[in-house]
């Protein structure tokens, strides 16, 4: 597999893009959001709307876009842009499936796409020949997430895992599709699979685990000293400045006011200010910001 930064920069940047980020939010089960403020084409708004149903499981409504498209019977002589398209013809042959819709149309249209290895796996999809050598495991095993669990051996699991981790090149291609489906299939192998004590990965889980632990004790330790600086400060107050302790019961009733006030806005920020201690004080001892960001969208708590 490539290093841990690209990967962390590609998936940074898939933000950056509504059709990335509605199939990569359809294969992590997170909530889709239709990028209604952007002028899409007809395509792309059908694509979208595919996607919805699907992640929906609503079938009228992957019919209603499917048929507005199907409508459209390019050929190899004349073949139509959206042809190519990788997210919305993988979207239509995951609908398809499982909505348990006739294949022909869609069929017809991967047999006039550019030959490639993309090509021959929406084809073997189709076929649902699902352990081809000849496939692209990443894409293979995205579909059967979506579809059958059950298909999906450890066999299966073992090879696709190896082809991630030998293709160097990934993030040199030019496919989003299938470098977003690399990645996600990479993820959800380690989270399938626990890797054998001993090995790399199980070393750097532990690590991982053991730091954020240590870092938010460390946290724990810094508010605690800090507070104990206040009050001290504060308990020392009366004897270096006794000028202050008479303006403080001068405006007693003022000083009592704005530290209501100050409590209670405190209170309602203390979750937030607490996260971001934690959080710088893991970057400045090195953790990447952008594996925090990460795991912060994934809702893993740091």
């Amino acid at each position: 597999m490539v290093s841990i930064e690209n990967k962390i920069r590609y998936l940074n940047s898939i933000s950056e893009s509504p059709k990335l980020s509605a199939v990569s939010q359809l294969l992590n089960g997170k909530p889709i959001a239709h990028p209604n403020n952007l002028d899409l084409s007809e395509t792309d708004e059908i694509y979208f709307r595919i996607i919805l149903a699907i992640q929906a499981n609503d079938k009228s409504e992957f019919e209603k876009y499917y048929n507005k498209k199907s409508k459209s019977n390019p050929n190899k002589e004349s073949p139509a842009p959206f042809v190519n398209d990788d997210f919305l013809i993988f979207s239509i042959i995951l609908g398809v499936k499982k909505f348990n819709i006739d294949k022909s149309w869609i069929k017809n249209i991967v047999s006039i796409r550019s030959k490639s290895s993309i090509t021959t796996t929406f084809s073997n999809l189709i076929a649902e020949n699902y352990y081809s050598t000849l496939n692209l495991p990443e894409i293979v095993l995205m579909y059967l997430q979506q579809i059958d669990q059950q298909l999906i051996t450890n066999e299966f699991l073992n090879s696709t895992f190896r082809s991630i981790n030998e293709n160097t090149l990934l993030f040199e291609g030019k496919s989003d599709f299938q470098i977003l489906c690399a990645i996600h299939s990479y993820n959800s192998i380690i989270q399938l699979k626990e890797a054998p004590p001993g090995s790399e990965q199980h070393l750097m889980k532990l690590f991982d685990e053991s730091f954020i632990r240590r870092t938010k004790v460390l946290s724990w330790l810094l508010q605690l000293g800090l507070l104990f600086g206040v009050f001290f400060c504060l308990f020392k107050l009366p004897v270096f400045s006794p000028e202050i302790i008479k303006k403080i019961e001068e405006y007693g009733y003022v000083f009592n006011l704005f530290g209501a006030i100050g409590i209670t806005l405190l209170g309602d920020q203390w979750g937030i200010i607490k996260r971001k201690r934690h959080e710088l004080i893991m970057v400045f001892f090195g953790y990447p910001n952008e594996l925090i960001k990460i795991k912060n969208n994934k809702n893993y708590g740091i």
